[in-house]
């Protein structure tokens, strides 16, 4: 099976497809979605709007959410072969991405796909400004579309820190630079307050509805628990099998798979401090726990353990 996504084979696309209807063949794809308590009124909102993928419309919803899923793997892939992130990538990465969204033990809302539509935009924005000598556009676009996240949930606001980080990282060490990526941050804040004060309905309960860190456990079956757990395990395992081979590719190819390993401990940092919100939370782990993953696929020389691997995920999927 490895060996068909190794390759441009439209079997893969095929098998992709299959993939991206996987976790609904167990009929739960879509559970009730929990507000989550660091949720903005904007999280409400956006929520509600996306209902209609929430499988209440029968097939038709399931088909526009398995697209929507498609094209995101399908955008990650691209991304990955561009950059040269991975070598004789071929649909490896989006098949590393849907099944890892297969064994998420939540799918609890259709927001999860805008969010990961982010977080894509947000890893091409970071690898696209390390060669430019004038990124002043994309940095400070970066930190929009961060401020924008953080604008949903308040539990995200770490995700300020990464991009502090990674901004760092990716280009010289410039108060300048980080200063514009922070004003990018600060803009939807402004906005939203403006807008709320234009309309006088401006309640800084509407911008930030305050923190509010909880540590007991969710009840959750077994089963939710351990795909859970091999979530978290997996994206070190590919991380650490890929080591060398990280060590031997161009400086931008190491900043970004450094930027997502940063970026995998900073949303475990979310899921600890609001465990309880764990189904909206993990789901932003999504995309970097692909890409640290799927060089697992290319890091034996002979196809059965792979094969072996990416069976057990599917079969795992399966398991409720």
């Amino acid at each position: 099976m490895i060996g068909i996504f190794k390759n441009n084979n439209p079997l893969a696309l095929l098998l992709l497809v299959l993939l991206a209807f996987l976790p609904g063949m167990t009929g739960d794809i879509f559970l009730s979605a929990t507000v989550p308590t660091g949720a903005t009124p904007i999280f409400n909102k956006l929520s509600a709007y996306l209902s209609f993928l929430d499988g209440s419309n029968g097939i038709l919803g399931k088909i526009i959410y398995a697209s929507l899923l498609i094209a995101e793997a399908l955008l990650l892939n691209k991304i990955i072969s561009d950059h040269k992130l991975m070598e004789r990538a071929g649909f490896i990465p989006a098949m590393s991405f849907l099944v890892f969204n297969a064994i998420l033990p939540f799918h609890t809302s259709p927001l999860s796909l805008m969010l990961n539509g982010v977080i894509l935009l947000l890893l091409k924005l970071l690898i696209v400004i390390y060669k430019q000598n004038n990124a002043n556009n994309q940095l400070l676009l970066t930190g929009f579309v961060v401020g924008c996240l953080v604008s949903m949930n308040v539990h995200f606001l770490i995700l300020y820190l990464w991009i502090s980080i990674s901004v760092m990282i990716m280009r010289p060490a410039s108060l300048r630079e980080w200063l514009l990526a922070s004003t990018g941050f600060i803009l939807p804040f402004y906005f939203l307050a403006s807008g709320l004060y234009l309309l006088d309905k401006l309640n800084p309960s509407m911008i930030f509805p305050g923190f509010s860190f909880g540590f007991k456990l969710p009840e959750l079956s077994p089963m939710a628990w351990t795909k859970t757990c091999l979530f978290l395990i997996l994206p070190w395992i590919g991380l650490f099998s890929y080591n060398r081979q990280i060590g031997k590719m161009m400086i931008q190819a190491r900043k970004t798979y450094l930027i997502l390993m940063i970026l995998v401990l900073a949303i475990l940092v979310i899921c600890i401090f609001s465990i309880q919100d764990i189904t909206i939370s993990l789901n932003l782990m999504l995309v970097p726990s692909a890409v640290l993953f799927a060089p697992f696929f290319l890091s034996f020389k002979r196809d059965f353990i792979p094969n072996l691997i990416s069976t057990a995920l599917i079969i795992l999927a399966l398991l409720r």
